[in-house]
């Protein structure tokens, strides 16, 4: 989501009405979000839908660098700002972002089962183009599974220039050894990050697990969500960048499409894509759905303010299930006595009547009950947590009722 602030100076041409509701066709700008991070639905000539919104496009970037507006095709992720206009250089239209998950040579390729591999990733999509083959470069755009894998939602391929100098890769953190400085990258992919540069800005140097990231080579941990952007040495991924991505410098009246990924057993907040909590309060509005149906696996467009510090969920719209993969098996509880804790692992061993658990947390991870991790020792704990290759990473933490 560092992306979406980077463009909030950016002029759009508002041509159409927005989503979400039926009776906005007169006051379009009126309810035009600030930022959207969501798919195409449409593209004609040099005007795109995104989120119902239709928007005539200026010019559009890949990692700083131009892309014809010719490529731009229906279900790729892109980031668009629209709280600004004649003031921008993009006087033409609107400047519209991609946010790939997966950039890289693809291979492999079965048009017959849609099936494929970009980077050593295997990934299926039943529509893959049969004019896309082995060797092309190509932009995934996706969605993540419960099993650390993706749901792709469209393969472009484009020209080869500047814009392959590097591969990318999003994904959650898993297996990090930080002092080899390698981790493994949603289901398998291994990561070598030696001599990468790490962004993350609240967190300075290093990564944990369970964190989503985009590595491109400054605190990670497990279970967070990553870019990284690097380049393939056989099947490694060896880093240039690493960046934590995360949803802490959203505008208000964002809206952003993605994935349930947790849920608080109140259903007072929720993860997306394992990048941010969002809060639900008395005020949040929902369409299609209720706040009941704030389940895991349920794909949603969020729109968002911020409160106290916190990303405040103002409406949910539901569009679909993932009826694909058990997201529930993936939500997990576990309860007991912690018996220690690892500072330098970010982890802990929590002693369930299943036996001893080690579980990772991350800067995602929130505490209740006025614990911290390092008062965590010998505290009876309820840990809501979810797994990732077979790591259990905490979403939050509150001290159990002794009764």
């Amino acid at each position: 989501m560092r992306k979406l602030a980077l463009i909030i100076a950016i002029s759009l041409v508002l041509t159409g009405c927005g989503g979400g509701s039926s009776d906005s066709s007169n006051t379009n700008e009126a309810h035009t979000p600030s930022s959207i991070q969501s798919t195409i639905d449409s593209v004609s000539g040099d005007t795109i839908v995104v989120n119902g919104y239709s928007y005539q496009v200026g010019s559009a970037n890949y990692a700083g660098e131009e892309v014809a507006i010719a490529d731009l095709e229906k279900n790729m992720m892109v980031s668009i700002a629209s709280n600004t206009r004649s003031a921008s250089a993009h006087t033409g239209g609107a400047q519209v972002g991609l946010e790939p998950t997966i950039v890289g040579l693809i291979a492999n390729t079965n048009h017959v089962n849609g099936t494929f591999e970009v980077n050593g990733i295997p990934l299926t999509f039943s529509a893959l183009s049969t004019e896309i083959e082995d060797g092309d470069w190509v932009m995934v755009s996706s969605l993540p599974t419960a099993n650390a894998g993706y749901k792709v939602l469209s393969v472009v391929k484009f020209e080869h220039s500047n814009l392959t100098e590097s591969v990318e890769v999003e994904g959650l953190i898993s297996e990090l050894d930080s002092n080899a400085k390698t981790f493994k990258l949603g289901a398998n992919l291994s990561v070598d990050y030696s001599n990468a540069h790490i962004d993350n800005d609240d967190y300075s140097s290093e990564l944990s697990n369970g964190l989503w990231v985009e590595v491109t080579g400054s605190e990670l941990s497990n279970g967070l969500w990553v870019e990284v952007t690097g380049s393939m040495t056989g099947s490694v991924l060896t880093a240039n960048e690493v960046e934590v991505e995360d949803f802490d410098e959203v505008s208000n009246d964002t809206e952003i499409e993605g994935i349930i990924t947790w849920v608080a057993n109140d259903q007072s907040s929720f993860d997306l894509s394992y990048k941010g909590r969002f809060v639900v309060n008395n005020s949040t509005r929902y369409e299609d759905g209720n706040k009941s149906n704030l389940t895991v696996g349920a794909e949603v467009e969020v729109t968002t303010k911020k409160a106290n510090g916190d990303n405040v969920a103002t409406e949910i719209e539901f569009e679909h299930d993932d009826d694909a993969l058990d997201w529930n098996d993936n939500d997990i509880d576990l309860e007991g006595i912690v018996q220690s804790i690892d500072e330098s692992a970010l982890s802990f061993v929590i002693q369930t009547t299943s036996g001893n658990k080690t579980v990772y947390v991350n800067h995602n991870t929130r505490y209740e009950d006025g614990l911290t991790f390092n008062t965590l020792t010998n505290q009876r704990v309820e840990a809501e947590t979810y797994k990732v290759n077979n790591q259990y990473i905490a979403s939050e933490i509150e001290a159990e009722d002794n009764n």
